[in-house]
């Protein structure tokens, strides 16, 4: 049944792609809820939500809410954006279940990923005052900004652990750095400038996003 759960995940992912592509309004409304909903049936039959997995878990069904949220009119922007804060706030926890150990190398990730939030942070911040719709959103995208990054440095990180496999933690990383990619696409389309077919490529990002963190949790847990 695992492998049921994440063929309808792919499956979905893909026809979710068409409609976005396609204009198709109706299905991309349905198809882009029920991809997270199958994405936790598979994290839950494959893990049991047991140990750092319920972290994930909880990342799901709240990138489930802000998906919804982001679906509805821009008065919901706010909450979808609260939403998926708390998301990389589950994961950062999951990633950091247990600790890694201090390192040289850790602290040049915990580094990069500070000066990274401070450079998408200032191109946001610059966009968003000449913009007065955008102002109230400052202090919100400064905190979901480094929230992202510091989940994002979190799974760089697990390629530095001796408790996960090179092959797993290169999953990790490189599933929380397109989430993070879907983002900045996001924000520079929203605030700074319209991007050609920004829609597709921050939907498709974040799918496979999403899809390799959770790869990696099961591989993780499996293993």
């Amino acid at each position: 049944m695992t492998d049921v759960w994440l063929g309808l995940t792919i499956l979905l992912s893909g026809l979710n792609w068409m409609a976005v592509w396609h204009g198709w309004q109706a299905w991309n409304y349905a198809s882009k809820a029920l991809i997270m909903v199958f994405l936790i049936a598979w994290l839950a039959a494959c893990t049991g939500l047991s140990g750092a997995a319920r972290w994930f878990g909880a990342g799901l069904f709240l990138s489930l809410v802000g998906d919804i949220l982001l679906l509805l009119s821009a008065r919901f922007f706010i909450y979808g954006l609260c939403a998926f804060l708390i998301t990389h706030v589950c994961y950062l926890a999951g990633f950091l279940s247990p600790p890694p150990a201090i390192s040289n190398a850790v602290l040049s990730v915990g580094l990069i990923s500070l000066s990274l939030w401070a450079v998408i942070y200032t191109l946001i911040r610059t966009a968003v005052k000449l913009n007065p719709a955008y102002r109230k959103l400052r202090q919100p995208l400064a905190v979901y900004s480094l929230a992202i990054c510091a989940m994002a440095a979190s799974a760089v990180m697990t390629l530095l652990r001796l408790d996960w496999p090179p092959q797993t933690a290169g999953l990790a990383a490189s599933g929380a750095l397109l989430f993070l990619f879907s983002d900045v696409l996001l924000a520079y389309d929203r605030f700074i400038q319209p991007l050609p077919e920004a829609r597709l490529w921050k939907r498709i990002t974040y799918h496979l996003g999403q899809q390799a963190i959770i790869a990696a949790v099961v591989l993780q847990m499996a293993g």
